[in-house]
């Protein structure tokens, strides 16, 4: 069956409901037909919708999708089952790879209706608003909007404060190299990370104006909260919450301008309990929402409520006139324990600058003005891990070359892409590999073992080498390139 003749027998099949429409033009598309919808007599745009369902299973059709966009109607349906690539296989894909190197914070928001990858870049909207029930895909799109980021950016590049006083779904970030306090979960800790974070933004927007080449240097900050009601609802005092809600007030007028972004996550929001105005935020998420209100809430209109399927979710963004249809990624539970343990290795080798939040216990909580709030931090190592031990033994194999490039290692130590690039990179920071020229390999720098740094010679040690050992490298240089 044709275009035509389908959108025929979508037309015949919505008039037994009483649902009058005219399919006009149409495109195809990775299997999927989009058609022009025009409503005709006394139909409606939600008795459209509420129709559909049942026009999908009259019809057998596996996707069949009401889709505005700049108040035009379109209906995107196909004969296929819809499958979408996992955030995994999109990390790994080429052809995003350098729409990442573009972006200064990616965010893989998930695919439209006609198929096609939605990416945006934070730091461009700069704030977001993100929304909906319990088991419509706000969790695991809220994931992975942090891995989207922090996977394809260093910490030095971007600094994460991650807050979550109320579902625990962002404990699985405890540990990463970009965070600059562990997860917070107390209310009161909130608190003090809170005005650390804005005691940051005033001595940003100061170093802007005094010295704006230090300033060009800073990291971005992304500040997430989860449940973000629940700060509000837990904390000891009025007081707080007040000061509270002053400081994100605070963040959101003025955070931009110190490379400062926030995104604000609610199950259930409303105007009342989100204790805030949300008319800084310009860029919205809404999942399927229980009630209408709360699509307005989020969206500033309704629409949410009809979402179907998890995952789902209505895009609003200053970038575009109107809201966009999307289905979120999907990353699953396990892959996401992978691609974090991936990023454990990827950026956890030498202490990078980072924005560091030192919170007191919580026994000792005391006023802002006695919170440490510093720019680097000193790590101190009792031994080896195994993300160090993994690049030890890559400068030591690094050192026996030639040349190395992304296919050596890949091929070596059975490296993705994305992880054999970054680890070049790491090697070209710490002088050990020169910078990319072309195509060609990257030349190994260091000629003798006295042109390696003493604190390499003391990071190799540590993990196990001697120094005979560093020596030996030199001498078993192969004459071959290993360019894989």
């Amino acid at each position: 069956m044709n275009a035509f003749d389908l959108g025929e027998k979508i037309e015949k099949v919505f008039k037994r409901f009483n649902v009058n429409v005219e399919l006009t033009d149409w495109t195809e598309n990775n299997n999927r037909v989009r058609y022009d919808i025009k409503l005709r007599r006394n139909t409606t745009e939600e008795k459209l919708r509420a129709y559909a369902p049942d026009v999908q299973n009259r019809l057998k059709l596996p996707l069949f999708q009401v889709v505005t966009e700049d108040f035009d109607i379109y209906l995107v349906v196909s004969k296929h089952e819809a499958e979408y690539p996992r955030l995994p296989a999109i990390l790994e894909d080429n052809v995003y790879r350098e729409e990442v190197r573009k972006k200064k914070l990616p965010y893989f928001v998930g695919h439209n209706a006609m198929g096609k990858l939605v990416h945006v870049d934070l730091a461009t909207l700069p704030h977001l608003l993100l929304g909906g029930a319990s088991n419509s895909g706000k969790s695991v799109g809220l994931q992975a909007m942090i891995v989207s980021t922090a996977y394809t950016k260093r910490p030095s590049e971007v600094n994460l404060i991650l807050i979550d006083v109320g579902a625990g779904d962002l404990m699985v970030f405890d540990g990463i190299p970009h965070l600059s306090c562990p997860v917070v979960r107390n209310c009161d800790a909130a608190y003090h990370t809170l005005m650390a974070v804005k005691d940051e933004m005033e001595r940003r927007i100061d170093l802007e104006h005094t010295k704006p080449d230090d300033y060009r240097h800073l990291p971005r900050l992304v500040l997430v909260i989860d449940e973000f009601p629940a700060l509000f609802t837990g904390q000891s005092s009025k007081e707080m919450s007040r000061a509270i809600a002053v400081a994100i007030s605070s963040l959101l007028q003025r955070g931009r301008h110190a490379k400062i972004h926030l995104v604000l996550a609610a199950q259930n929001p409303t105007y009342q309990n989100m204790k805030i105005d949300l008319g800084n935020i310009t860029a919205r998420i809404a999942f399927r929402c229980a009630r209408k209100n709360f699509s307005e809430t989020i969206l500033g209109e309704g629409g949410a409520e009809n979402l179907l399927s998890s995952g789902s979710l209505l895009l609003k963004s200053p970038h575009s006139s109107g809201t966009e249809w999307i289905q979120g990624i999907y990353i699953k539970p396990r892959e996401l324990r992978q691609l974090i343990q991936e990023m454990r290795e990827l950026w956890m080798i030498l202490p990078p600058k980072e924005f560091v939040i030192t919170i007191p216990d919580s026994d000792s909580l005391s006023p802002p003005d006695t919170l440490e709030s510093q720019l680097t931090c000193a790590v101190v190592r009792k031994g080896p891990s195994k993300v160090d031990q993994l690049l030890a033994d890559l400068i030591m194999w690094t050192l026996e070359q030639k040349s190395i490039s992304i296919n050596s290692l890949m091929i070596r130590y059975h490296f993705g892409w994305n992880r054999a690039s970054t680890m070049v990179k790491r090697l070209e920071e710490l002088g050990i590999v020169g910078r990319p020229e072309g195509k060609a390999p990257r030349e190994v720098i260091p000629d003798y073992p006295e042109d390696l740094p003493e604190e390499l010679i003391g990071f190799l040690q540590n993990a196990g080498y001697s120094q005979d050992s560093v020596i030996d490298a030199f001498c078993n240089r192969t004459e071959r390139p290993a360019n894989g």
